[in-house]
């Protein structure tokens, strides 16, 4: 092993939640071993990584994993991502070789995977130690939107040894129950933890003290907001995460603030968001309370809601509400609700020592 470890960073570009759960462990791990290096692969723009790590690594723009096909950043279209997945596994073979000749190239001592597969099967192959990190795994998604074929059960299967050749899949909590994974090993909640800028917030935003800052993030995946119908609330103004095609005076975009996004997101009254992990993780941990979009069908809804519920405060909203801009009343619930102590992100420090032991 070379002096200074190397890590290899293999992480999805299905939104930036994959990126919100690894980016903090990385930080934490150069935290502890300064010296590491780090080469990140991935599809996501290199602006939004560097965002998200407090060092310099190497990048290699490259898709490792199939990403879901979506119509909004809550809504998959399934015949497209359905489509993306069979033809990811009818090129398995060509796709581990290309795999395995980026290893050779990376030469890292360690890979940490979040959430593709076949790069851990890649790593098995070649002798190169790797740990899975997600609160949910692709096989999980897949067998939720495909039908119950011989063919689609191969698919899920391949997935599954993928994540099997992990020297261990650590889940930070609230994961997905996943039975099919003996190297399954919970832990604690992974989150950024901000400051409150209120008064930053306000003097960079011109509006009056005292108003409440409502943060719309829906996780990275572009959509179209039904900006036309949206509230006024006396008091309240809008923080977009994204662009958005018109604004009125009571709403901005994050990007003309000049501020950390985990800061203005620790400095709001809600965050406005749909079921994912990432956003999810951050507002709890803060202490922000969450307006959500129904999702029934995403498989981590029920447990994310269960967990927000019980450890902050959250509200569920219907499709047809945000439509409407119908959601003045739920906000007005949920800050009625209780504060509750938020929970510690345990599980940056608890991944960081896992993947250090193996570096």
């Amino acid at each position: 092993m070379s002096a200074a470890p190397h890590l290899l960073l293999a992480v999805s570009g299905h939104g930036f939640g994959h990126l919100s759960q690894c980016a903090p462990v990385v930080n934490a791990l150069w935290e502890r071993c300064p010296e590491m290096r780090l080469t990140v692969c991935g599809s996501l723009p290199h602006a939004v990584v560097a965002a998200r790590l407090d060092r310099d690594f190497s990048y290699r723009q490259t898709e490792l994993d199939p990403v879901l096909r979506m119509f909004s950043a809550w809504e998959v279209d399934v015949p497209a991502s359905m489509q993306v997945y069979n033809e990811f596994y009818r090129n398995r073979e060509a796709g581990l070789q290309q795999d395995l000749a980026m290893l050779r190239d990376i030469r890292p001592d360690l890979v940490l995977a979040d959430i593709p597969y076949r790069v851990l099967l890649a790593a098995k192959l070649a002798g190169v130690p790797a740990i899975g990190l997600c609160s949910l795994n692709w096989a999980a998604v897949y067998a939720t939107y495909a039908a119950d074929t011989r063919e689609n059960a191969a698919i899920t299967g391949h997935m599954l040894s993928g994540y099997r050749a992990a020297e261990s899949f650590l889940a930070p909590a609230p994961a997905l129950p996943m039975p099919g994974l003996g190297n399954y090993r919970a832990i604690g909640p992974i989150a950024r933890t901000g400051t409150q800028c209120q008064l930053e917030l306000q003097q960079r935003t011109g509006l009056p003290a005292g108003t409440r800052y409502v943060l719309v993030a829906m996780g990275g995946i572009d959509t179209r907001l039904p900006l036309v119908n949206w509230p006024r609330m006396a008091g309240v103004a809008w923080v977009f995460a994204g662009p958005v095609s018109s604004l009125r005076d009571d709403m901005v975009t994050f990007d003309t603030l000049s501020m950390p996004f985990i800061d203005v997101l620790a400095s709001a009254a809600t965050v406005l968001t749909k079921p994912g992990y990432g956003t999810y993780a951050e507002a709890v941990c803060n202490g922000v309370p969450v307006l959500t979009l129904e999702r029934p069908d995403w498989p981590e809804t029920r447990y994310l809601n269960d967990w927000a519920r019980t450890h902050g405060r959250l509200v569920e909203i219907s499709r047809a509400q945000l439509e409407a801009g119908d959601f003045v009343a739920a906000l007005e619930q949920l800050w009625q609700q209780q504060e509750k102590p938020p929970p510690e992100p345990a599980g940056i420090m608890q991944a960081a020592a896992v993947i250090q032991a193996h570096l």
